[in-house]
């Protein structure tokens, strides 16, 4: 996200200051130096801020530890939170208005996520927006995703698809994100409220792989988990859990003059550009799951 994002907020006249441990220094940003997860170690810094962007908040602590130290002086708080913060929903794809606290299949991932949330959106003198983004994808992505993919369809081997092939899916372009992220930084009242965000247009994950096939020009070998895996959970040998991940982005669409740069197609297009057909055919080795099933 921070490869996108700070580009971006470079580009607009910023100043960006980044808080990690020190083994990452990024050029044109200034750097404080300090573990997030420890308290006292955040207390030594005396810094203070209009706007903070938290990407990497995981748990309700860490969303305490970090407002303890710079909310207080913060008018605008912006916090990168999941899709897999809303409980299970049926016959509906999820909106701001369901409940959270994570579906089941996403474990304590969802519930911590949750958990930080509820905690910022809670807070009264510092406007706070939780996005939502189902899936993150883009050239900086370092999650074995679409590259997953292509290194199955350049090297000839099959891509076995978790149950049917028929979960859906939902994307947003890191790049897009951070164009989001821009535009609430440039709004003069920041709401209090959390937004899902995404790419409106919503694949079946068969057709997501042949997207990525097509765009790839090469006519991949598709199996079913239903047939070749039945007792092997999805995610030993696929990136994507059997389950959907889509969201109800009716909310953005109709109340932020914004859209997303990049159509489906197009980014992912951009995305496999930016590797080449070699390293991309490097990139994903087969996994346990995948050697132990006969095809």
């Amino acid at each position: 996200m921070g490869a996108s994002l700070i580009p971006a907020l470079l580009s607009k006249g910023y100043n960006v200051t980044l808080l990690n441990r020190g083994t990452r220094p990024v050029p044109g940003t200034r750097q404080l130096v300090a573990d997030r997860n420890d308290p006292f170690a955040m207390q030594q810094i005396t810094d203070k801020f209009e706007a903070v962007i938290d990407t990497s908040a995981y748990t309700r602590e860490q969303s305490r530890i970090a407002f303890n130290t710079f909310g207080i002086h913060a008018k605008k708080w912006i916090h990168l939170s999941s899709a897999a913060v809303y409980k299970e929903t049926k016959g509906h794809l999820p909106s701001e208005k369901d409940p959270i606290g994570g579906a089941s299949v996403w474990g304590v991932y969802g519930r911590d996520k949750s958990e930080a949330d509820h905690f910022l959106l809670n807070q009264e003198h510092t406007p706070a927006v939780a996005i939502r983004p189902p899936y993150l994808y883009g050239p900086n992505n370092d999650i074995d995703r679409e590259q997953f993919v292509w290194a199955r369809a350049l090297t000839e081997r099959p891509i076995i698809l978790p149950g049917d092939g028929q979960t859906k899916l939902q994307f947003l372009h890191e790049e897009d994100l951070a164009s989001f992220i821009l535009y609430l930084l440039a709004m003069h009242a920041m709401p209090t409220e959390a937004i899902n965000l995404a790419d409106p247009h919503i694949l079946t994950i068969e057709k997501w792989v042949k997207m990525l096939c097509d765009i790839a020009e090469v006519e991949p070998e598709i199996l079913y988990g239903n047939d070749m895996a039945p007792s092997i959970p999805a995610r030993e040998y696929f990136p994507f859990r059997d389950y959907n991940c889509a969201l109800d982005v009716t909310r953005y669409l109709e109340n932020f003059d914004w859209q997303p740069q990049y159509k489906l197609r197009d980014g992912f297009t951009h995305t496999f550009k930016s590797h080449s057909k070699e390293e991309l055919a490097k990139s994903s080795p087969p996994t346990l799951a995948e050697k132990a099933i006969e095809y």
